[in-house]
């Protein structure tokens, strides 16, 4: 499969992070699933090619065309059924409200269908795209739409900036220093995240500083104490609970088993929209 990332336009590179494509015209379907593990975005899927499969709770079921995923505090099972034509929109943290309303703890760990979220928004989209021939035309087309979107918003919130500080950190910033900075009590400040996040500062933090993880490991030779006290963690007891909550598998087994696409999704490198000056 090849994986590729894109860098949107400003200003929607204030609320989308990257977009990505991923292409396979070979109808080979794997043995085991891919685990795709959370990293602290939103991100909207649209499928230009076969449909895929998740497996959950030993079960299996189809996924929808297109679809919101919703922030995922485990990891996601999947497996392509044929051809793979996909194009991704990862929003940065708090930079989905100029095009979703739902409260986002509502779908937090839920791949909900886009029709049931924005019938109208999805309809724009696909009627962009229905004419181009290939992904990259496609994924221009779509920008396009976005772009429109976001000039028409006027959604303006502290929580893209309090967001953006927690990732340009790894997720290691005082969660009490960012309520203090905003002026709002910490309870008020989760209750802002859930909403417009779609977790806690503290579960985005774990996240974040969970996906540093797999950077350190580049360069910490497999050494887990190191790669613990490096992305922050108290000991390798701790780095090892959030690898149990996160990807479900201890991290030998993980990185044993890891496949390229899977390792495409894993976070190793990343900057806020408030640091990002790609265009």
């Amino acid at each position: 499969m090849r994986y590729s990332e894109y860098h949107p336009q400003p200003p929607l590179s204030q609320f989308v992070e990257c977009f990505w494509t991923l292409e396979s015209k070979q109808a080979s379907v794997p043995t085991t699933p891919e685990r795709i593990l959370p990293d602290g975005c939103v991100e909207l899927i649209l499928n230009f090619g076969d449909h895929f499969t998740q497996h959950q709770d030993g079960s299996r079921f189809d996924q929808p065309r297109n679809f919101l995923v919703g922030q995922m505090t485990g990891p996601i099972l999947i497996s392509p059924t044929g051809a793979v034509e996909l194009i991704g929109i990862r929003f940065h943290p708090g930079g989905t409200p100029p095009f979703f309303k739902v409260p986002l703890h509502e779908i937090t760990d839920r791949i909900v269908k886009l029709s049931d979220l924005a019938q109208t928004f999805e309809k724009e989209l696909l009627e962009s795209a229905a004419d181009e021939s290939c992904l990259a035309k496609r994924l221009n087309a779509i920008e396009a739409v976005l772009l429109k979107t976001v000039e028409h918003s006027s959604h303006n919130s502290f929580v893209q900036q309090l967001a953006a500080e927690i990732v340009d950190s790894g997720g290691l910033t005082s969660i009490d220093l960012l309520a203090h900075h905003a002026g709002i009590s910490t309870r008020q400040l989760e209750r802002r995240f859930l909403n417009e996040v779609g977790l806690s500062p503290k579960v985005l933090s774990r996240i974040l500083r969970f996906q540093q993880v797999f950077r350190a490991i580049e360069y910490c030779k497999g050494e887990w104490a190191p790669i613990a006290l490096e992305c922050g963690y108290y000991d390798q007891a701790h780095l090892i609970r959030d690898f149990n909550q996160f990807a479900q598998q201890t991290p030998a087994i993980l990185l044993a088993e890891q496949t390229k696409l899977a390792e495409a999704f894993t976070r190793k490198s990343r900057m806020s929209h408030f640091s990002n000056t790609d265009s």
